[in-house]
């Protein structure tokens, strides 16, 4: 093959490439630029970088844990692993310094996610919707709610 032919056919090889490489990134910018269009004209960013995803804004609850244990006793704060804890007594003729004593002593192994027994109480992870943790004793019952 001529010397000249094969320069031809490696500038057409080069240009086909080129030129197949632009259209994807054309159409890339095209399709990132339309949607953040659309997005943005919903949604509000502090940082122009980041990067937003559309789709419905999350519901509020519009009960707290507070309203759902109103009937129950609320004592003192405890400290928790991601801050302070609502204590609430949720059965039995409990007084809130024993369970603010016990929560007190109990609260710092929280994380741990294993059932503790302090001072005779045994406490852990909560099944009751709204609380993160409980301790209980015979017909004793305190939780811990965020």
């Amino acid at each position: 093959m001529p010397r000249s032919l094969h320069r031809i056919l490696l500038a057409v090889v080069v240009g086909f490439l080129g030129v197949a490489l632009a259209a994807c990134g054309g159409e890339q910018e095209t399709t990132s630029s339309s949607a953040a269009t659309q997005t943005s004209a919903t949604t509000v960013s502090e940082n122009p970088s980041a990067s937003v995803v559309g789709g419905p804004k999350p519901v509020s609850p519009t009960t707290s844990v507070a309203d759902e244990h109103a009937a129950h006793t609320q004592c003192g704060r405890a400290k928790g692993p991601d801050g302070s804890l609502q204590i609430v007594i949720l059965d039995g003729d409990l007084n809130c310094d024993t369970a603010e004593q016990i929560a007190s002593e109990y609260s710092p192994k929280i994380s741990t996610g294993a059932p503790q027994t302090v001072a005779g109480w045994e406490c852990g992870p909560s099944q009751t919707p709204g609380i993160l943790a409980s301790c209980s004793k015979g017909d004793q019952e305190f939780g811990l709610a965020p």
